[in-house]
């Protein structure tokens, strides 16, 4: 059996080629704004804007469980903030502490 790990963060202005690419992969779809990223195995697979809920993956291979893992997040960030205003203190946080990253262990 083979493990994959899954890390959930906050997009930072590091990250700015992994979301170009992706928003190339989807035309005229954007995340605008703050978003979260999904990453496998060191690689972004997936974004979801926090205020717009749109995601972005790549059409050729999406990762569904990365998917529904940044769906499942962005609905607990706003349900502890009320609205996307109150949360970006929260991202800033996560942004800034990259060794606090959610990770979690999926198997192919």
């Amino acid at each position: 059996m083979s493990h994959h790990a899954l890390t959930i963060r906050a997009a930072t202005a590091r990250d700015h080629d992994a979301l170009a690419r992706l928003s190339a992969s989807e035309t005229g779809r954007h995340l605008g704004g703050l978003s979260l990223l999904a990453e496998a195995n060191g690689t972004v697979v997936a974004a979801i804007g926090l205020t717009s809920g749109t995601v972005l993956a790549e059409p050729a291979n999406p990762n569904g469980r990365a998917i529904h893992s940044l769906r499942h997040r962005r609905y607990r960030i706003l349900r502890q903030g009320g609205d996307v205003g109150a949360v970006q203190t929260l991202i800033r946080r996560l942004a800034g502490s990259h060794h606090k990253h959610q990770t979690e262990e999926i198997s192919k």
